[in-house]
């Protein structure tokens, strides 16, 4: 019997083993949490639920805290879990302003701080907090008052380091009804925007909408001379069929519909424009110069490049002969907002020769074709001028002529039942409206904006409208996947959003990192609210505030810190203003002219205190202990905060700034 027993207790592990797989196999899976924490928004007894990387706020005053809810006072919840790899102790500290905030962790009140008063930033820090290995329940909350609202939580083990709580820490449930309602009517407010519904059915002015009700299409001034006619004609017919992506609907209808378009595209085919610059060279020297080019612009993110394997969702570059007169697409790449200010096409800030050789490379993999001539009898041209008056076109693209199209204004578009018009799924045979081929879920989220509040369209929400945009352009395609490219979510907490918004311009005089060969992309009709929403949703407020004098007495510590005679030898690899970096070892850095007038003074000093912490893969040294304290004990009394100042201080001259004497 001794012998079985061994047998016997194996069978039955394994009949328990079995029958708990099978178990398991059959039990519905956990949802995988995902980043970011919940937030809710309440205001006049409506809520709307999104979600959001921390707990971070800033709403102006007067602002709607969300595009779904009215101006006014508004409290916010955000819910989650903050997830520790080890069991340790750490700090809290939220900076406040505009309203009330409590915070909690797993049921525990650590925080309940009143409002400080109209205008008045405040800090309340907990005491140390134990943290649990794994997820720790997190629930914070804000109840705003009067004047601007902002919410900046950070976290400490130490009390001295404050920096953000890392958001790969914080995590939510995917599961929640109110958020899948809540992203269905973003999603088809988004296709309102993208559509440009309101070109057609307007909407009550707002001096502060959302920033998307001002978008263009693409000029008709002058397009005969940069389009070809036969690339026009196509596309007016049906733009689906030369671009998968196209947000231009088909217009055109029935049996008539290829001859109506022909007539279009005759006409504009009419409106000249003054003569390009010289046609792209096509040699061989160009296109290899071109194809560098490319590879440093990183082209290959949007495009389809020569040589390349087609993608989806990447635009090909195939089609660029039928469309560009050989003179004109090098015009194009130069300046592509030129004639369509919110193109999704960015400026890269070439010369004229730089655009050429870019060009010659992406025509050398087109195909070429036989350009149809345009019909230019007097009754063709009228017919497609009359077409173009009364079609809609002049709701969206601009030309001086008169628009003779009229649509309902949005208001009194009912949505009830199966839709109708632009939004039926299957239009009745002969019907003459807009056809858009929207992804389903995309138009039955319209349809399901559209059949409540459309007030949200002409309110502003900064932070959605970064979101929107960042996600559009496809800033994350380089920001945080290439080297040399910083991760976007780091960027509105870094930056000023006076310099961001240069910087998305094009307007800077200078390239700060001016060793890489890769360049930032501009796009001007979104710089200015694209930097207020990315500083927004990390709790910062769209003009920094104004700084007190620069203390000159600090200016010269500042100085002796940064040299090599009783500094920490910054000069070696910084240049200071006009003075190059001595001796650069590894990696250079930036010149000490630029960062007051970039970095959120917070970054900054988080940067100098630890840059690790940052970025662990950074050439930067650590200098400062963990304690708070420098290794120059001469200087300051080895104070780092008082050090930090007088660097700070130092820096705001800006490029006025006196180098260190050098060695």
């Amino acid at each position: 019997m001794s012998k079985l027993k061994p047998t016997l207790f194996a069978t039955v592990l394994a009949a328990f083993t079995f029958a708990l797989l099978a178990a398991r196999a059959q039990a519905p899976a956990k949802s995988k949490p995902e980043a970011g924490l919940l937030l809710t928004f309440t205001s006049g007894g409506k809520s709307d639920t999104t979600t959001a990387p921390n707990v971070w706020l800033h709403v102006p005053a007067g602002q709607s805290p969300t595009p779904f809810l009215e101006p006014g006072t508004f409290s916010a919840a955000w819910s989650g879990n903050l997830v520790v790899d080890l069991r340790g102790d750490f700090f809290f500290r939220v900076e406040l302003s505009g309203g009330g905030f409590k915070l909690e962790l797993n049921g525990t009140n650590l925080l309940d701080v009143a409002h400080p008063g109209p205008g008045v930033a405040s800090f309340a820090t907990t005491r140390p907090i134990r943290l649990s290995k794994g997820a720790n329940v997190l629930g914070a909350s804000f109840s705003s008052t009067a004047g601007d609202a902002t919410v900046r939580l950070q976290w400490s083990e130490k009390g001295i380091l404050w920096e953000p709580i890392p958001r790969q820490l914080l995590t939510r449930s995917p599961a929640d009804a109110a958020l899948a309602r809540a992203e269905k009517l973003r999603l088809g407010r988004e296709g309102v925007f993208e559509s440009r519904c309101v070109k057609c059915h307007a909407v009550p002015a707002a001096d502060n909408g959302a920033p998307e009700l001002a978008m263009d299409a693409p000029s008709f001034e002058g397009i005969g001379s940069r389009r070809h006619f036969a690339w026009m004609a196509s596309w007016i017919l049906d733009p689906k069929s030369q671009r998968a992506t196209a947000h231009m609907p088909k217009l055109l209808h029935g049996a008539t519909a290829k001859d109506d378009a022909d007539a279009i595209a005759a006409f504009l085919a009419s409106l000249p424009s003054p003569a390009a610059e010289q046609a792209a060279p096509s040699d061989a020297d160009a296109v290899e110069a071109g194809k560098q080019l490319a590879d440093k612009l990183k082209c290959c993110v949007c495009h389809v490049v020569p040589g390349n394997e087609p993608e989806p969702g990447k635009l090909p570059f195939k089609q660029v002969n039928a469309k560009f007169p050989p003179s004109r697409l090098a015009e194009f790449i130069r300046n592509p907002a030129e004639h369509f200010a919110w193109t999704r096409m960015p400026r890269f800030n070439m010369t004229a020769e730089e655009a050429q050789h870019l060009a010659a490379f992406i025509r050398s993999d087109a195909p070429m074709f036989k350009q149809r001539g345009a019909p230019t009898d007097a009754a063709t041209l009228a017919r497609g001028r009359h077409l173009l008056q009364t079609t809609g076109c002049l709701n969206c693209h601009a030309l001086k002529l008169e628009n003779q199209f009229k649509a309902r204004p949005l208001a009194q578009l009912a949505v009830a039942g199966e839709p109708l018009g632009c939004l039926s799924p299957k239009p009745p045979e002969g019907a003459r409206h807009p056809r858009y081929a929207q992804d389903e879920a995309v138009r039955e989220a319209v349809v399901a904006f559209l059949a409540g509040d459309r007030a949200p369209l002409s309110r502003l929400a900064p932070v959605e409208f970064a979101e929107r945009q960042s996600r559009q352009l496809q800033c994350t395609a380089c920001h945080g996947q290439l080297e040399g490219f910083p991760p976007l979510e780091r960027v509105g907490g870094k930056l000023k959003p006076e310099w961001m918004t240069k910087l998305f311009a094009g307007t800077l005089t200078y390239k700060p990192r001016h060793w890489l060969d890769h360049r930032m992309p501009s796009f001007a009709s979104r710089a200015a609210p694209l930097a207020v929403g990315l500083a927004m949703s990390h709790g910062y407020a769209a003009t920094t505030p104004v700084e007190g004098p620069i203390n000159n007495e600090l200016v010269p510590v500042g100085q002796k810190l940064l040299g090599t005679d009783g500094g920490f030898s910054c000069t070696s690899c910084h240049s200071t203003g006009p003075q190059k970096a001595t001796q650069v070892f590894e990696a250079e850095g930036l010149n000490f002219a630029y960062p007051a007038e970039r970095l959120q003074r917070d970054y900054f000093d988080r940067w100098i205190l630890n840059p690790l912490r940052i970025v662990p893969t950074t050439k930067m040294p650590v200098y400062f202990d963990d304690d708070g304290r420098s290794p120059l004990m001469d200087v300051l009394g080895g104070d780092a905060r008082k050090q930090l100042d007088a660097l700070w201080h130092f820096m705001r001259l800006g490029d006025k700034v006196t180098p260190p004497p050098v060695q």
